[in-house]
């Protein structure tokens, strides 16, 4: 964070900062430890307050009596961005018009590492630091969705945990397969197609695959089909792999009820995605700034409703610059002496679900669209400082930030002639 920025942050909260008092918060499940400190660093105060109505009107009344008693001007809350405890204290200091900062938990570590060389940790010992750094300025200016931007936000989040979900069960049904016919990974590519996922739910064992005839191979498959047209010819082919088949030949009915039971989940997440995405989509686009975002021909739908979960609402930012950061694809130098690490290397510190999406987008429009095609290639052949295909790749990712942000503040649509102009 730059000087700058942190003198603007310490000024903006309070007119009067030097009689402020900072409250820093450690968030658990069932009590929260709080130290407040002055605008000197003193320590004024140490409680705690369960995570309950009783214990937050215990904190509200606990704070206003320290101020009274220090005839201080305000006070401000810092905590770490915990699980879900965040937003709960959070909505609560929002209802009673309380600031709040939130700090990097990893600032919070190596603070308090500087000051504790014996690495020892406590609630206490966080409680001061999370304290010490809203006073000093190291937070962030992260605050609560509202209205259909927290749905849209809450729809991403769903989004990605279900994706995951389908990774782990196409892992999982992966080794299993292997382990009884590995041979089968040269016939299909994916586990979960129609005449694949038939085949495995009839028999996916190489050995008892063997102990039938063709004819009731292909009839055991084909019972399971669901599709419009079973690949009949794939069918044959792993037949007569089979027998020569390397798989195991212990355990089969176990591993056979395995392969079927993560097929049925595997099918039942791709589902759950499939309402997700309807529904995120429903979402998004009854947003005013959905039809320009959208006006973009290589950005999905999908990948336009995960980008402004990610951003949120766009009139909180006063410049693109903001959105560069919080995806962490700005240049940070990290040189020492003669050694450089990269030329124009990314942070790499910002929100990681936005730097994929506009990673991947900028792959589809340099194939799609033309402006972007020359900008990528142009990048890499300028005569001075050329750029590596990644670095180009980020160079892009900029620029569609910057373009998107555009779209939304002039509240016009996608050109290649308005591209030029940003």
């Amino acid at each position: 964070m730059s000087k700058f920025s942190i003198n603007e942050q310490l000024t903006q909260d309070s007119t009067d900062s030097t009689r402020t008092l900072h409250a820093g918060i450690d968030l658990a499940l069932e009590k929260n430890v709080v130290v407040v400190i002055n605008a000197n660093g003193e320590r004024l105060d140490y409680f705690s307050f369960p995570q309950d109505r009783g214990g937050y009107d215990y904190f509200q009344r606990r704070m206003k009596s320290i101020s009274l008693k220090q005839q201080a001007s305000g006070w401000v809350v810092a905590m770490e961005p915990s699980n879900y405890f965040w937003k709960l204290i959070a909505s609560e200091l929002e209802e009673k018009g309380v600031t709040y900062h939130l700090v990097n938990p990893y600032t919070v570590k190596k603070h308090r590492e500087g000051d504790q060389l014996d690495r020892s940790k406590d609630d206490r010992r966080d409680a001061v630091q999370i304290a010490e750094l809203s006073r000093n300025g190291h937070y962030t200016k992260t605050h609560l969705q509202k209205g259909k931007y927290a749905e849209l936000r809450q729809y991403a989040c769903l989004y990605d945990q279900t994706t995951q979900a389908i990774h782990r069960e196409k892992q999982v049904l992966w080794g299993l397969v292997g382990q009884v016919f590995p041979e089968l990974f040269h016939i299909f590519k994916k586990l979960d197609g129609e005449t694949s996922r038939a085949l495995l739910m009839s028999c996916a064992c190489a050995a008892t695959i063997c102990q039938m005839t063709q004819e009731e191979f292909i009839t055991g498959t084909r019972s399971m089909y669901t599709g419009k047209k079973l690949a009949i010819s794939r069918v044959r082919s792993a037949y007569q792999m089979a027998a020569t088949s390397i798989g195991i030949t212990e355990g089969l009915p176990a591993i056979q009820l395995a392969i079927r039971m993560h097929l049925s989940q595997l099918q039942a997440f791709q589902n759950q995605l499939k309402q997700v995405t309807d529904a995120m989509t429903a979402c998004f686009v009854t947003l005013p700034e959905a039809s320009y975002i959208l006006s973009i021909k290589s950005l999905s739908a999908i990948s336009a409703a995960l980008f402004l979960a990610e951003v949120g609402d766009p009139s909180r930012y006063q410049a693109a610059a903001q959105w560069v950061k919080l995806a962490g694809i700005q240049p940070t130098p990290n040189n020492s002496g003669k050694k450089q690490r990269n030329r124009t290397p990314m942070s790499r510190q910002g929100r990681p679900h936005l730097r994929t999406m506009l990673y991947y987008t900028c792959l589809r429009m340099v194939q799609h669209d033309p402006h972007f095609a020359q900008l990528y290639f142009d990048f890499q052949r300028r005569p001075k400082n050329p750029l590596t295909k990644m670095q180009a790749l980020g160079a892009l990712m900029n620029k569609l930030l910057h373009l998107l942000w555009a779209l939304i503040h002039n509240q016009t649509f996608y050109n290649s002639s308005f591209a030029q102009s940003i």
